[in-house]
């Protein structure tokens, strides 16, 4: 019983930073935008699933992550 009130608990958490952290991707990808910086990190089930597990850290990493590409590859 434990182990699975536990893991409700988790799923909530994953879930909530899940909505947290998209609505963070979109409001930072709108600010980056009006200040004329190409940086977009599309909303997806990757992107989700990752800010879910990792929080808003995980926001900032993506967006790291795309600009260090953006800079390499074009």
């Amino acid at each position: 019983m434990i182990i699975i009130k536990a893991f409700k608990n988790f799923l909530w958490v994953v879930c909530i930073q899940m909505m947290a952290g998209s609505i963070a991707i979109y409001i930072v990808d709108k600010v980056m935008a009006l200040l004329g910086i190409e940086i977009y990190v599309g909303i997806n089930v990757f992107t989700m699933l990752f800010t879910g597990i990792f929080g808003i850290p995980g926001v900032a990493t993506l967006f790291v992550v795309v600009g260090i590409f953006k800079n390499i590859f074009f």
